[in-house]
């Protein structure tokens, strides 16, 4: 940070008034003169500019045959009367809009699973939503889902309202409860959170000539204590930490709060993992 101070100029000393030989004179009586400065009018003759004058008779014009159109039997002087309401009723002020979504939208439940399963389950999202429904009436909640979509890992229930932990384990019981279904191969519900990257450095890119997977860098994470209650909002991305190197640079995508709170558990940790 730069600090800048800033100095006094010194003051330039006055010159010594000019001397002449005239005769000695009475000095003229000083007089306190009063300066007022005022602000020079706009003057009113002004011509705009061809685009300004264009502009403004272009919207006037528009103004008229919009109100002509709307109420066609009105005369001209009505006519300027509805536009002159209009126009003062605006002015100059521009619309406010505030926006009240920073965050992603606590209306909905994750829930991770396999792939195959988040097919089955779609495929048949129309009987999922009722009964999943029932369940949440049965056990007196006022939280109606209404959509299911697949992501990349898992579902996403779409709610009328955000869900509670009641709610959370209500939608688990019946979604373990569908058959053909393997209970170890769904998560726990959880609503939104923000997703926070980071990188995983210190593995090699090859075991066993073979390139690093992202499922086995998701085995390595889950049998990780530093990564218990953590879960990925993505596939790991592995690359080269440089094209002649043998070492892998791993970026992981988490969901997390807002501040962080389970990021900073994890960040500028070590830990071993077997290969």
């Amino acid at each position: 940070m730069m600090t800048t101070t800033l100095s006094p100029l010194p003051s330039a000393e006055a010159a010594p008034p000019p001397t002449t030989n005239m005769s000695a004179a009475p000095p003229p009586p000083n007089k306190n003169i009063e300066f007022t400065i005022k602000k020079n009018p706009k003057p009113s003759n002004i011509k705009k500019s061809y685009a300004q004058a264009s502009k403004s008779n272009l919207l006037c014009i528009e103004d008229i045959v919009q109100v002509k159109e709307a109420f066609p039997a009105l005369s001209a002087d009505e006519v300027g009367k509805v536009l002159k309401i209009k126009n003062s009723g605006e002015g100059n002020k521009k619309p406010k809009i505030n926006i009240t979504t920073r965050r992603p939208s606590r209306k909905k439940v994750i829930i991770p699973m396999a792939k195959h399963i988040a097919e089955l389950i779609v495929n048949s999202a129309h009987i999922h939503i009722a009964n999943i429904n029932k369940c949440l009436r049965n056990s007196k909640s006022d939280i109606v889902t209404d959509f299911i979509r697949s992501t990349n890992n898992g579902i996403v229930i779409t709610t009328n309202k955000p869900a509670n932990d009641l709610n959370l384990a209500t939608i688990e019981k019946y979604l373990k409860s569908i058959q053909n279904v393997d209970l170890d191969l769904i998560k726990s519900p959880r609503l939104p959170k923000s997703k926070l990257y980071m990188k995983i450095i210190g593995l090699p890119y090859k075991i066993n000539q073979d390139i690093i997977s992202p499922d086995f860098i998701e085995g390595v994470l889950q049998e990780t204590y530093l990564f218990k209650g953590i879960v990925l909002a993505s596939k790991p991305c592995i690359i080269k930490a440089s094209p002649k190197s043998d070492m892998a640079v791993v970026w992981v995508d988490i969901w997390d709060s807002q501040s962080g709170s389970l990021a900073k558990n994890i960040i500028n940790h070590h830990f071993n993992i077997v290969l």
